[in-house]
């Protein structure tokens, strides 16, 4: 059994609601509990069924589409995937590496044949060890790094680590880490991170993809079986890092993100995610939910147009 939390809307874009609707995110656990990695449907009874917030998953519908709008009225499109539960509720979770975030229902889309869902389209961002992080001292090893450590960042100079943390996993499948070969983001050596972990992509290409010269890109998106390929290995240590915001790290030369803990699938128990709230209650009194991403996340067609 392996338990996940992520980010959801209580919505069916196949059933939606009013235009205008306000919506809200919410922490939901995701039971995989015969530890296959996929989230699949049930509706008969006995075996060991997979569930949502405690409840039987009885349809799993990939691909759904919602359209919203900010509060400043900007308006955004997110793909994910709408989980039909047992007790008659709907919820949908990005599967782009959107965020979620308080907003006003606008349109949706939707596919007409439920399916199921890995687990990787919903894992933690982190790096592999081994990864040199650019500090004030120059580069160090991702595991040597210990909170209070400083780490250069893009945006803001040298900043402290509230919280450093992971954990040994056998690298197939959705734990197959993505290998960026020597110069494929300007890194000055081979980069493995997790297939969620999110890069910068700068450029005409983030121009014309989201109308901004920088935007982040889940490493799984920027595969091209070339320079960037999923690397399948026995044995590997990830290894998160939590600043006091979302920062862009230098991590073997190429922009790269710290830990986005909002968007990060924890353990089999809440330990970590304990670890990393009360390691962000002792630098901030806001809560960890209103930290926002440091640049634009691309979603749905603009991930396309990246990767070409």
């Amino acid at each position: 059994m392996a338990i996940y939390y992520d980010q959801f809307y209580t919505l069916d874009p196949g059933n939606p609601p009013p235009l205008g609707t306000a919506v809200s995110p919410a922490t939901l656990s995701i039971n995989d509990r015969n530890n296959d990695g996929w989230v699949t449907p049930t509706t008969g009874g006995g075996g060991r069924y997979d569930m949502v917030d405690g409840v039987r998953v009885t349809a799993v519908w990939e691909g759904d589409t919602i359209t919203l709008a900010k509060p400043n009225g900007v308006e955004y499109s997110i793909t994910g995937t709408t989980f039909y539960l047992q007790d008659g509720r709907a919820v949908f979770t990005p599967i782009d590496g959107s965020i979620l975030h308080n907003s006003t229902f606008i349109s949706s889309t939707y596919v007409t044949q439920s399916t199921q869902m890995a687990v990787g389209d919903l894992g933690p961002e982190c790096f592999t060890a081994g990864t040199m992080i650019a500090t004030p001292e120059g580069e160090k090893p991702v595991e040597w790094l210990r909170i209070g450590d400083l780490v250069m960042t893009r945006d803001a100079g040298p900043q402290p680590i509230l919280w450093t943390g992971g954990r040994q996993v056998r690298g197939y499948g959705s734990y197959a880490p993505v290998r960026f070969e020597t110069g494929s983001l300007g890194n000055s050596r081979p980069l493995l991170v997790s297939q969620q972990h999110r890069m910068l992509v700068s450029g005409w290409r983030a121009e014309l993809a989201c109308g901004s010269d920088e935007v982040l890109v889940a490493a799984k998106h920027l595969v091209d079986g070339q320079s960037v390929r999923l690397t399948e290995m026995a044995h590997l240590h990830y290894v998160h890092v939590l600043l006091d915001a979302h920062h862009i790290l230098i991590a073997e030369g190429a922009p790269s993100e710290s830990l986005f803990p909002g968007n990060m699938i924890l353990e089999e128990d809440r330990r970590i995610s304990a670890e990393i709230r009360a390691a962000w209650a002792r630098r901030s009194t806001r809560p960890i939910e209103t930290m926002v991403t440091a640049r634009q996340v691309a979603r749905g067609p603009e991930i396309a147009l990246l990767a070409a």
